[in-house]
């Protein structure tokens, strides 16, 4: 298990960076990804853009073991100052995505790991579900919630999820597991660092919009009220038994709050947190939570624990903070269980059984058998003694007689015993030299006045007889030599060539393949949105790689990852150069979400970007929409309003301020006069849009207040 590495060496550290390349980052200071921004740098660092970085991941753990530490949103650990010596893991884009559910549907919510839980909160409500509203206040992401069980006012995270999509980085497999094999528990489950957490299934409820909204307020006040800002990761210790004594309570009691070790202070507005200052230290904090823990104990007899996550801290000062250790539990074979993987003996094996003791007579029965004096047996199988056996031969006038043979072990038997009678037979030196049919009834009188009986006197034309061509034995020996050493040059000559051919195949593909003729160049066109890290580190990926066997179709799947692009085409030039031809989406409009940024969308509907800043070079679709991240679809309404706005014609364009949505399934328009335009549902866009440029030319939208084009074939014009 990778958590119960407790120690690595500066060699193993470097032998699993050159495996993982440029995938990951030495040294890389942790604290900004934490809420408590302080603490260390890990060793290595590695942004995981893709599934299939994990399983790269996985391959080059299987072959050197060192600590790896997953972190979402950081607002629940603690960073050492020393830092981390290992791998530090955060998600990237791909693990932010939400699918939420059509209106009126299943409430079945997808949210990838990395999805900030206020951001999933809002989304939710906003779209009409109820259930995760507590999920406001929670600075934290989908995976850290499931991994600890995250909840607050009198719900969390078990009451609502149903399954979690997982990794395996040791057996380097993604499965799918179900909620009841998690083992949660009050701000606890079984997941290690072993799990990577990469989407949740969650199943909310169907509500009322402006109830939740109210909802949402309010948890947000009371949080404001309740809970301190700045560098803290919320509470600290575990309350000892759930909603019956808190942890505040318990410290509160001892009068700790704006109690201060250097850098870190008990909070003065709850007990329960421990604030640090700006460019405080780690050690501090954890210094501070010792303290706490020892007057608890004394005065109250309970042991907190830590709900906070130490990293990078030795395990005695861990353990005296109250960190919780990780321990194999039984419910975690339901977790193996889930990855094919089974942590007790598979009964369906044979397993080896020792006998009570052998009798003297079955052991000597034993040593009869295996004891090395056995003879073999050979699959020969030779004839029986009895056996009677015939063997032929000739008398003066070629009729076959019979020779008696006591036993096939007593004489020699010919290798031919018997000779069809279809076939000529040869006779003895002594006996005249005649091609003898068989056959009586077949053979033919010879004729000796007949010049060729009468000069060869050996031959016989008969139906059942063969032409034969008669070659002396000391020619046919010749023969067969010059036939021989014939066949041997033509099969010399083709091997020759065959080899010769391999070899300059084999030649041609060796350097071809080897770093002789290697990607020296990479070129890139069509790039101008997408993001630069992930192109620069494709194509320092491709640099040095031979050119005829480098992965170009994995490079540019990697490209593709990008929200902004939509196809990548990389071509080979010999002797060394690469031709990456990137096509990207085109941005079309933008529209505000929840958090109050922006979202630049293409025709498509999908999120291309998100920006701090209003991009006004597009045209604006109002409305408060949902807070995707890139790559995301913004759904059939926001598609609709896209393509609206790339569809105007000239004529139009210039009068148009903006699109919209008004409702529920509503497209609307605003003129620059002031004109508002209503599209109703967004289907047959088409005609509603060539409706509204002939009113336009019949009359002047300053003169109208609005434009109904719900029923295109009746539109409604009211005038000022």
């Amino acid at each position: 298990m990778i958590t119960d590495i407790t120690h690595v060496n500066d060699k193993d550290l470097s032998r699993i960076a050159s495996l993982l390349g440029d995938r990951v980052t030495q040294n890389e200071p942790l604290a900004q990804y934490t809420t408590y921004r302080v603490g260390g740098a890990a060793s290595l660092f590695m942004r995981v853009l893709t599934v299939e970085d994990l399983h790269s991941l996985s391959r080059a753990l299987s072959k050197v073991k060192v600590p790896v530490v997953v972190i979402g949103r950081g607002s629940n650990m603690l960073v050492s100052d020393r830092g981390f010596r290992g791998i530090a893991v955060t998600l990237g884009p791909f693990a932010e995505l939400i699918n939420l559910p059509t209106v009126g549907g299943s409430p079945i919510v997808i949210a990838g790991a990395m999805a900030p839980l206020p951001v999933l909160a809002r989304q939710s409500v906003h779209h009409g579900l109820t259930g995760l509203e507590w999920a406001v206040g929670v600075p934290g992401a989908i995976g850290g919630a499931v991994r600890m069980n995250a909840g607050g006012h009198g719900a969390d995270m078990i009451a609502s999820l149903l399954s979690v999509r997982l990794f395996h980085l040791e057996h380097g497999i993604e499965a799918n597991v179900s909620a009841a094999d998690l083992g949660l528990r009050f701000r606890g489950s079984d997941l290690t660092d072993d799990h990577v957490v990469l989407s949740a299934t969650l199943r909310l409820s169907w509500g009322d919009t402006i109830v939740g909204q109210s909802r949402l307020s309010e948890i947000v006040k009371w949080r404001r009220e309740n809970q301190p800002g700045g560098q803290n990761a919320g509470s600290v210790f575990v309350n000892p038994v759930a909603g019956v004594t808190s942890a505040g309570e318990l410290i509160d009691e001892l009068g700790l709050r704006g109690y201060r070790i250097r850098s870190a202070c008990v909070s003065d507005k709850h007990a329960n947190f421990i604030q640090s200052d700006e460019g405080g230290s780690a050690d501090d904090v954890v210094e501070l939570m010792t303290f706490i823990r020892q007057r608890v104990s004394e005065a109250h007899g309970i042991d907190l624990r830590s709900e906070i996550r130490l990293v990078g801290f030795p395990t005695a000062v861990s353990s005296e903070a109250g960190a919780q250790i990780l321990k194999p539990s039984n419910s975690n074979s339901q977790l193996d269980a889930a990855f094919g993987v089974s942590t007790s003996p598979d009964s369906s094996l044979p397993v080896p059984v020792i006998s009570e003791k052998l009798s003297e007579d079955v052991l000597a029965e034993l040593r009869d058998a295996f004891e090395g004096n056995a003879t073999p047996i050979s699959i020969f199988r030779g004839p029986k003694q009895d056996m009677h056996v015939v063997e032929y031969e000739l008398d003066d006038k070629f009729e076959p007689i019979v020779k008696d043979s006591t036993s096939f072990l007593d004489a020699d038997v010919p290798a031919v015993i018997e000779t069809p009678k279809t076939e000529p037979v040869v006779p003895d030196s002594d006996n005249p030299k005649r091609v003898v049919i068989v056959d009586e009834e077949l053979r033919l009188p010879t004729d000796s006045t007949f010049p060729i009986d009468a000069q060869t006197e050996t031959v016989n034309i008969a139906p059942t007889s063969a032409t034969f061509v008669i070659i002396d034995d000391t020619a046919a020996e010749v023969e067969r030599e010059v036939s021989f050493k014939r066949s041997m040059r033509k099969r010399t000559k083709f091997l020759i060539t065959g080899s010769a051919v391999f070899g300059v195949i084999s030649l041609v593909l060796i350097v071809l393949a080897s770093p002789i003729i290697a990607v020296r160049e990479v070129e890139i066109e069509g790039s101008k949105y997408m993001n630069k890290d992930l192109l620069n580190s494709v194509e320092q990926s491709l640099l040095g790689k031979p050119l005829l066997t480098v992965d170009t179709r994995e490079a540019a799947s990697r490209l593709e990852d990008d929200p902004w692009v939509e196809t990548v085409r990389i071509r080979q030039f010999f002797p060394s150069r690469l031709l990456i031809e990137i096509a990207e989406r085109v941005p079309v409009a933008w529209f505000i979400g929840v958090d109050n940024r922006a979202r630049i969308v293409d025709a498509e509907g999908r999120v291309l970007a998100v920006e701090d800043g209003q991009p006004t070079e597009y045209l604006q679709i109002t409305g408060v929409g949902p807070n995707l991240s890139p790559g995301n679809s913004a759904g059939a309404l926001y598609k609709a309003a896209a393509q609206l706005a790339t569809g105007l014609p000239d004529e139009l364009s210039v009068l148009v301020l903006n699109v919209g949505t008004g409702g529920p399934n509503q497209l609307v328009m605003t003129l620059r006069s002031g004109t508002l335009v209503n599209f109703g549902e967004p289907v047959d866009v088409l005609n509603k849009l060539i409706s509204l440029v002939v009113l336009l030319r019949r009359q002047d939208s300053k003169q109208i207040v609005s434009i109904d084009l719900s029923n295109p074939d009746i539109p409604t014009v009211q005038s000022k």
